[in-house]
C-alpha cells in the first residue's frame, strides 16, 4: 500500500477534523504516477482528475493567439492539481497541465470527490478550504502581475517557490513571470 501520511497530514493541516477522518479520506484517493512531460489534461478535453501531489513539480498552460505556450501556474510538492472550471462545470478545459519532473500523488475522480462531498461534511470543509486558498493566491498572483516589477516578482519566487527554479525550464518560468527569456537571464545575474 502506497504511504499516505502526506495526504493525511495535508488534510490535517487544511482543516481541523479528527485524524481517523483524515485517514479515511485519504483512503478513497487512488495513487498515481506521472512521467516527465506527461499531460494530466489537455486543452479540449474536460477535466476529471483531483490530484493531490506528494512529490515533483507540474505546470499549467496556456497557448496564446500565436501558439506560444504561456506558463499560468507551478504545481509544487503538497499541493492539490485540477482545473477548476473544467472540473467542476464539465466543460472542456482551455488549459493544459504537464508534469515538468516524475510526480507521484494521489487521485479522484469527479465522481469519487462528489461521493465524498455528499457522504463526509469534513470533506466538504477541506473542499471549501482548498478552494478559498486557491482563489486567494490566483487574486495574489493577478496582482503582483500588476504591482510589482519584473524583479520583485522573480525575487517572490525565489523566496517562496524554490523548486520552481529549481526544475522548470527557464522559458516556462519566463513567461510565468511574463517577462522574455533575456529579461530572466539578466534578473538571474543581478539577484
Amino acid at each position: 500500500m502506497t504511504d499516505r501520511v502526506p495526504l493525511v497530514n495535508f488534510i490535517l493541516d487544511t482543516v481541523e477534523i479528527p485524524k481517523v477522518e483524515a485517514e479515511q479520506i485519504a483512503s478513497a484517493f487512488h495513487p498515481i504516477e506521472f512521467s516527465t512531460n506527461d499531460y494530466i489534461l489537455k486543452e479540449n478535453q474536460v477535466s476529471d482528475d483531483y490530484i493531490y501531489l506528494t512529490n515533483g513539480l507540474m505546470r499549467t498552460f496556456l497557448l496564446d493567439l500565436k501558439g506560444n505556450e504561456i506558463t499560468i501556474d507551478f504545481f509544487t510538492d503538497n499541493n492539490v492539481v485540477f482545473e477548476v472550471t473544467s472540473f467542476f462545470n464539465r466543460v472542456r478545459s482551455e488549459s493544459n497541465i504537464q508534469a515538468l519532473t516524475a510526480c507521484s500523488g494521489f487521485r479522484l475522480s469527479y465522481t469519487e470527490l462528489n461521493t465524498l462531498f455528499h457522504d463526509r461534511p469534513a470533506f466538504r470543509d477541506f473542499g471549501r478550504a482548498i478552494l478559498v486558498k486557491e482563489f486567494i493566491a490566483s487574486k495574489k498572483r493577478n496582482y503582483g502581475m500588476i504591482n510589482r516589477t519584473a524583479k520583485e516578482r522573480y525575487q517572490h519566487l525565489l523566496n517562496h517557490r524554490p523548486q520552481i527554479l529549481q526544475y522548470s525550464p527557464l522559458k516556462y518560468i519566463a513567461s510565468y513571470l511574463g517577462v522574455t527569456d533575456s529579461t530572466l537571464s539578466r534578473l538571474r545575474k543581478n539577484k
